[in-house]
């Protein structure tokens, strides 16, 4: 088995490092926040994230914290780096974070005589990796990449709430690799981290850069194509979109995921991968119509629901939000559209009132007290006079719960209740 350094313990990172563990790997983690690499080294969560908790457990005996990137490097011989890379406003990511966390790594392997991989897990641009981020490492180690130690991009596909059963059974692995010994080595280390044979794909570093944020481009314009569907529908009398949607999946060259008219997307990764995307074609004279397209259709969906719940509504109505967060399985709200979809209304002047079945801490920071919040989806009901549904309901007694309200009027974008309207 190996020994691996993960760079970062946010929302990925932390999974990797339990996951790999639990694997059977030495995994020595740091991180810029001390409560993290603490929480690491207790085999405790230091962030929410399904199974978390019980894989951290397994690999307990394997988990160290480090307050020293030179440890975590000496002590490995992998080390991944998997730190924030947030959008700028034009549309490409800050490096500022990778850039640093090279230059640390950099500096640990000056004196490390032996083979060491560096493998940079953070979502970044093409010719990025190349042009900004192997210099570093190069400058600051004082050694060549390929000759000296290795390099490779490999960002893995993975959804908040799924994160551990992505790292253990993931459609396939993307390896950028800079020379056939880095690819090698990472190709070798992954087979030992999931639960059955995963499919690798190696390429060249600028290859496996487009090859990440093409990906989330395209499946945004699949769940954007679903919602048109869903408009286009509601305008012709006897369509069921949701027989449309299934048909249209069930042809194999389009396939059935991410294929349901509903909200439109958002989190952490679809909307600024997407944008990054379109961003990208620009600087290089390519105009990529489908990403800018689908990006401002997006946008649109959060008015065509409030317009919905507008046409109802009051000022004396109350309405109930049920699911603020971007997906079910999570309470994040990154870009939720719920979240947009209350905050237009209450500039509007209405009185909104929320439950978040996977809890309210999130969607309270970007709210704060312009709501009310429920932690009981019947007490959150027994106030309101319109529901509006933010998420599909997951829970059988919930869907009960909503099915016996006689005297509200519910807005239902999943269709999982008969028309209330």
């Amino acid at each position: 088995m190996s020994s691996v350094s993960i760079i970062g313990l946010g929302k990925l990172g932390s999974c990797m490092a339990a996951v790999y563990a639990s694997k059977g790997h030495e995994v020595f983690g740091f991180d810029l926040q001390g409560a993290h690499v603490a929480a690491i080294a207790e085999a405790k969560p230091p962030v929410v994230e399904t199974d978390l908790a019980a894989t951290l457990s397994q690999g307990r005996p394997r988990l160290h914290g480090t307050a020293s990137v030179q440890e975590a490097v000496d002590r490995s011989s992998l080390t991944f780096i998997i730190v924030p890379t947030p959008s700028e406003p034009e549309g490409h990511f800050s490096l500022d974070s990778v850039r640093q966390a090279c230059h640390d790594v950099g500096k640990a392997l000056r004196g490390k005589k032996d083979y060491h991989l560096v493998v940079l897990t953070s979502t970044v641009l093409p010719k990025n990796c190349e042009e900004k981020i192997i210099p570093v490492l190069e400058q600051t180690s004082g050694k060549t990449c390929g000759k000296d130690f290795g390099f490779c991009y490999s960002p893995l596909f993975i959804a908040i709430g799924s994160v551990i059963r992505n790292l253990r059974r993931p459609d396939f692995f993307l390896v950028g690799q800079a020379d056939v010994r880095s690819g090698d080595t990472l190709e070798a280390f992954y087979q030992t981290v999931c639960d059955a044979l995963v499919p690798v794909r190696r390429m060249s570093l600028p290859s496996a850069e487009l090859t990440k944020i093409a990906v989330n481009s395209y499946v945004t314009m699949k769940i954007t194509f679903a919602n048109m569907l869903g408009e286009i529908a509601e305008k012709i009398p006897g369509v069921n979109i949701d027989e449309v949607t299934d048909a249209l999946g069930s042809d194999a060259r389009i396939g059935a995921m991410y294929l349901k008219s509903g909200l439109g997307y958002g989190g952490p990764c679809f909307p600024r991968d997407n944008r990054a995307f379109a961003h990208m074609a620009r600087e290089r004279g390519v105009d990529a119509p489908f990403a800018s397209k689908t990006d401002a259709y997006n946008k649109t969906l959060m008015h065509y629901w409030t317009d919905k719940i507008k046409t109802l509504a009051s000022p004396s109505d109350v309405i109930a939000v049920i699911g603020t967060s971007y997906k079910p399985g999570t309470a994040f709200a990154e870009e939720s559209q719920a979240i947009g979809i209350i905050q237009i209304l209450l500039k509007d002047g209405f009185t909104v009132c929320i439950h978040n079945p996977d809890g309210n801490e999130d969607t309270r920071k970007r709210l704060g007290d312009s709501v009310t919040y429920y932690e009981d989806l019947a007490a959150c009901l027994k106030r309101a006079t319109i529901v509006f549904l933010g998420l599909p309901v997951k829970e059988n007694s919930a869907l009960e719960c909503l099915r016996q309200q006689r005297a509200v009027r519910i807005i239902d974008p999943w269709r999982q209740l008969a028309s209330r309207l």
